[in-house]
C-alpha cells in the first residue's frame, strides 16, 4: 500500500486521492480490484481510506470540505470483509482524533518557528566594536516549548574606549515576555547612552517598568568597561554575576550586590561595584538557561563550564562560545532559552592592540565586491601587511559575493589585524550556514549551494574558515597568518 500511495498526485483516480477530497471510502466487496484495478498488485483485500480532518465545527465527515484535510489514514485488512455502521463510526471517530493530533503537531512546529524568529528579531543584528574589545554572542531558543522567551543581550558603544555589556532575562514564555524584553532593552540602552552608571541605569529602568504596570519580573546584569585602564563597574538586578577568565587561565566572578529583580519594589537604591581588569581578561555574561534549571549552584556550574570551555577551546571567543553552548544540553533537552555574551579586553598598551576597520556593503550594490577588494588592499597597505593582501582580497570577494547572492541583505565586513594574524569577518542576515560543494552538482543541488568554487577557493587559501550565528543571521570568519619576517 505504501508503494501505491507514495508520490501519488491528488488528482489521481485512486482511493487515497479520493479520500483526500474529504469523503471516507470503504472498500469491502468480495473482489475490490474490480472497482480500482490499478490499485491492487496481489490478492484482493478490504481497505478503508479515512481523511484526517483539521478541527472544524461539524463532526459529519461527509459534510467537510477537502480544504480542512491534513492527511489520509489508509487501513488494509487481509481479504474481503464488510464494514458495518458501528465499525465505520468508530473508524471515522479515530480519524477525527488523528486529524486533530496532526493539526496540533503542525501548529506547534509553526508556532515554535514563529517564536524563534520573533526572538531573534528582538536581538541586536550585529555587535559594535572597540579597538581593544572583542565580543561574541549566542542565543539558543528553548526546544520543549513553542512560546516566546524573554532572554536578551546587548553591547552598547559609548565612546571609542567605553562599552556597556548587558544580559537580561524576562520571566515566563509568552508574547508578553518578548514585549517586556523589548521595553527593558530599549530603556537600558537609552539610560546607558545618556552616560549613567550601571546601578543608576538599573534603578531608572526599574522605575520605568513599575510605571508600565507589568506583572513580570526581569533580571539583568549591566557591566560598563573602560578599555583605557580596565576599570569595570557591575550592577545586578537579581541576575547571576558575570564570570572572568583571567590571563593566567584561572576563573572567577565579578562580585556585586545582588539587588532585587526589576518589578520587585526595591527597599534601597540599586548598588554596583567596581573592579580593575588586567588586559587579556575574558568576560562571560549569561542567563540561567545556559546552565539549565536543575543546577543546585548556578554560579559554580557556570564557572565549571567556563573552565571546561577554556581547556577545550582556548580563548578564541567564537570557538569558546560554540563550545559553551554545545556543552549545556542537547536541543531536545533545552527547557529555557539562553543567551551568552563573551568579551575579551585586549592589551591597552597600544602595541598589542588590534587594528580594525569595518565597511558596510548595501544589498544589490553591483560595485560592492570591487569596493571590498579596494578596502582590503588599502587597509592592509596602511598596516604594512601587503604580503597577505592578494590572498585576502580574493577570499573577501568570494565570501562577500556569496553573501550578496544568497542572503539578499546588507553585508558587513570587518578586518582586524593582530600581532600574528589578520581576521576577516563577513556578516549577513541569512542564518543558513554556507555549504562548500563539489564542482559537479545537478541543477537542484547547486541552487542550495554556494556555487562550489567560492568556498573551495577560501579553504585553499586560508586553510579553514568558520560560520556561526549572530543575532539576525550568520558571520563567516577566518584567520590569515602573517608570515614571519
Amino acid at each position: 500500500m505504501v508503494r501505491n500511495v507514495h508520490g501519488t498526485p491528488l488528482t489521481a483516480p485512486t482511493p487515497a486521492a479520493q479520500a483526500a477530497q474529504g469523503r471516507p471510502l470503504f472498500i469491502s466487496a468480495d473482489h475490490p480490484s474490480a472497482a480500482h484495478p490499478d490499485w491492487y498488485e496481489d490478492s484482493p483485500r478490504a481497505e478503508a481510506f479515512l481523511p484526517l480532518i483539521a478541527s472544524s465545527q461539524t463532526t459529519d465527515l461527509a459534510l467537510m470540505g477537502h480544504k480542512n484535510v491534513v492527511g489520509v489514514c489508509c487501513l488494509s485488512f487481509p481479504g474481503p470483509r464488510d464494514f458495518p455502521p458501528g465499525e465505520r463510526a468508530t473508524l471515522s471517530m479515530m480519524a477525527a482524533l488523528l486529524g486533530a493530533a496532526v493539526q496540533r503537531v503542525g501548529l506547534s512546529e509553526k508556532q515554535h518557528q514563529t517564536a524563534e524568529c520573533l526572538q531573534r528579531r528582538l536581538l541586536p543584528s550585529t555587535l559594535p566594536e572597540l579597538p581593544r574589545l572583542t565580543t561574541a554572542a549566542r542565543y539558543r531558543p528553548a526546544t520543549v516549548t513553542a512560546k516566546v522567551g524573554g532572554d536578551w543581550y546587548d553591547v552598547i558603544r559609548l565612546t571609542d574606549e567605553r562599552m556597556v555589556l548587558v544580559v537580561g532575562d524576562v520571566e515566563g514564555h509568552a508574547v508578553e515576555s518578548a514585549a517586556v524584553m523589548g521595553q527593558v532593552r530599549t530603556a537600558v540602552a537609552a539610560y546607558a547612552i545618556e552616560g549613567h552608571r550601571p546601578a543608576t541605569v538599573i534603578d531608572r529602568t526599574a522605575r520605568l517598568l513599575t510605571a508600565l504596570r507589568t506583572e513580570l519580573l526581569v533580571t539583568c546584569c549591566v557591566l560598563a568597561l573602560d578599555t583605557a585602564d580596565g576599570t569595570t563597574e557591575v550592577a545586578l538586578a537579581g541576575h547571576p554575576e558575570p564570570l572572568v577568565l583571567r590571563p593566567d587561565a584561572s576563573t572567577g566572578t565579578l562580585d556585586a550586590p545582588a539587588n532585587v529583580p526589576l518589578g520587585v519594589p526595591a527597599p534601597d537604591a540599586y548598588r554596583g561595584r567596581e573592579h580593575i581588569l588586567p588586559p587579556g581578561t575574558v568576560l562571560m555574561l549569561y542567563s540561567n538557561g545556559l546552565i539549565g534549571g536543575n543546577a543546585t549552584d548556578p554560579g559554580s556550574s557556570a564557572q565549571a563550564l567556563l573552565d571546561s570551555g577554556n581547556r577545550a577551546a582556548g580563548t578564541d571567543l567564537e570557538h569558546l562560545a560554540d563550545h559553551l553552548v554545545a556543552e549545556v544540553s542537547s536541543p531536545q533537552q533545552r527547557r529555557d532559552d539562553a543567551v551568552l555574551l563573551l568579551a575579551r579586553y585586549e592589551d591597552a598598551a597600544g602595541a598589542g592592540a588590534p587594528r580594525t576597520d569595518s565597511p558596510c556593503i548595501q544589498r544589490q550594490d553591483v560595485q560592492g565586491v570591487k569596493a571590498v577588494r579596494n578596502f582590503v588592499s588599502d587597509r592592509l597597505c596602511a598596516w604594512g601587511l601587503t604580503e597577505v593582501s592578494d590572498s585576502l582580497q580574493l577570499i573577501a570577494s568570494e565570501i562577500v559575493t556569496n553573501a550578496l547572492i544568497h542572503a539578499g541583505s546588507d553585508v558587513d565586513v570587518r578586518l582586524r589585524a593582530f600581532a600574528d594574524h589578520v581576521r576577516l569577518e563577513v556578516r549577513d542576515s541569512d542564518s543558513n550556514p554556507p555549504v562548500p560543494s563539489p564542482l559537479a552538482l545537478d541543477e537542484e543541488e547547486n541552487a542550495e549551494a554556494e556555487h562550489g568554487r567560492g568556498l573551495l577557493i577560501v579553504e585553499a587559501l586560508a586553510g579553514g574558515w568558520h560560520s556561526f550565528p549572530n543575532g539576525r543571521g550568520k558571520t563567516v570568519s577566518l584567520d590569515m597568518p602573517i608570515p614571519a619576517v
